[in-house]
């Protein structure tokens, strides 16, 4: 069942490499005062994770965070973990092997998308009815942090924006390109960005003429570089699991740079209960 959407904006400042640790630390969720759930986010797919596990002296705040990292639990084949470290270790390997195996890890992940219908439908994970609510709660967000952060937008301040896991371009062809003058697309997959190359072509988009796609770099976020200063908004949807928790964490602190003086992060991802029932 579909927990909830959840939208986090790291403005430029603010943002520190503690809190994006203890955020990529073990993924950790909590809802009130209910269990724990770790999510295993393994080659590429989102419907692998860890199921909860109560931590013993999680509610003790002076131990909040190191009773985290002692999470244990299930993966989707009933493999148990006794933390996201051991997770990891099996995942990407030790030290001395680490960076070969997640060489691998990183391709296999890549794979399975390169086997994807480049459709809403395909990129979707067959669920291309979520589309719709989907850009609606985000045009939404996106029209209260506009008009926030950049209340003089409509008098001619030129928007640019980074679309992260672009995939076809779903996002930026409903959303970021009616709002922004220009955006920019990263995606690995070359044949979703190929779609998004055609979909956004000028002929094919009803984007006001000031608005285009500008970049379409095929790139995987643990190997991008942002041009200094050029982004008022980064967009990262969906995406950010596909990395590995120290990628996650450098993906931003290099990323940063990337933003204008008062820029911000949009960070959007899923939590479900149980894999995806009830996504409607």
């Amino acid at each position: 069942m579909l927990d909830r959407l959840r939208l986090h904006v790291y403005p430029k400042e603010p943002l520190t490499c503690a809190k994006l640790t203890q955020y990529a630390s073990l993924k950790l969720e909590t809802k009130r005062r209910a269990k724990p759930t770790l999510h295993l986010l393994h080659v590429g797919r989102r419907k692998e994770k860890l199921r909860s596990a109560e931590a013993g002296a999680a509610a003790d705040p002076k131990h909040k965070e190191s009773s985290a990292m002692e999470v244990s639990g299930l993966d989707s084949d009933g493999k148990e973990f006794k933390n996201a470290e051991e997770m990891w270790r099996e995942q990407i390997g030790e030290d001395g092997e680490q960076q070969e195996k997640k060489t691998q890890w990183y391709r296999e992940g890549i794979s399975y998308w390169e086997g994807v219908e480049a459709s809403v439908d395909g990129v979707l994970g067959g669920f291309g009815n979520v589309n719709e609510v989907d850009i609606k709660g985000s045009e939404a967000f996106l029209q209260m942090l506009l008009s926030d952060r950049f209340p003089n937008a409509r008098n001619n301040q030129h928007l640019v924006a980074l679309d992260c896991g672009s995939g076809i371009g779903r996002i930026t062809k409903n959303l970021l390109i009616r709002y922004f003058n220009e955006v920019d697309l990263l995606e690995p997959v070359s044949h979703f960005l190929d779609a998004a190359r055609e979909s956004l072509a000028p002929e094919n988009h009803m984007a006001p003429d000031m608005h285009k796609a500008t970049n379409f770099f095929c790139v995987p976020l643990q190997d991008f570089t942002p041009e200094t200063g050029r982004y008022d908004v980064i967009w990262v949807q969906w995406c950010i699991g596909h990395l590995t928790d120290d990628d996650f964490v450098s993906f931003f602190k290099r990323a940063k740079v990337g933003l204008k003086p008062g820029g911000f992060f949009v960070l959007k991802e899923n939590i479900a209960r149980s894999g995806s029932e009830g996504i409607t």
